[in-house]
């Protein structure tokens, strides 16, 4: 086999396990569709892969650029939640909007931070679920509203 043969495979041979590290990333082969919080399991958007717990006990989910944190408290008072929320970024001298919108009869509040930061808060079954970023995500109020609705399956 002349040198030319053998660079072609080679170059053929990494092009097909780039491609498979790609599409794996990209989730394509993701057979966790879900995430759980709680009791509640919610369908991941297209694009996102389960990327596990942080130390702080928040479920995540990725889709390589933009990541998704989850968690939920025992009690249905969210406007106690949203009030901390406020509390804690106005004291480091953020800007948050708060706004509220219903969902397929679940009502939820959302905040913007001038951080880029958003927040979401819902209650289902006596608990109160959060999820939220820590940076501008890209189509995140439609990734909520899907993320709310797969939760009442």
């Amino acid at each position: 086999m002349d040198m030319d043969k053998k660079t072609l495979i080679l170059i053929i041979v990494c092009i097909v396990v780039f491609a498979f590290v790609a599409l794996s990333y990209a989730g394509v082969f993701n057979h966790d569709e879900t995430v759980t919080v709680s009791k509640v399991k919610f369908k991941l958007p297209e694009g996102y892969k389960a990327a596990g717990t942080t130390k702080q006990g928040y479920k995540k989910i990725t889709n390589g650029l933009d990541t998704i944190y989850f968690t939920s408290v025992n009690d249905d008072n969210i406007s106690d939640h949203v009030k901390n929320y406020m509390n804690s970024k106005i004291s480091k001298n953020k800007t948050v909007t708060i706004s509220n919108f219903t969902t397929d009869g679940v009502f939820v509040y959302k905040a913007n931070c001038s951080d880029k930061s958003n927040q979401y808060w819902f209650v289902k079954d006596g608990k109160t679920y959060t999820f939220f970023t820590n940076k501008e995500t890209y189509k995140i109020d439609d990734i909520a509203r899907q993320l709310i609705l797969s939760s009442k399956q």
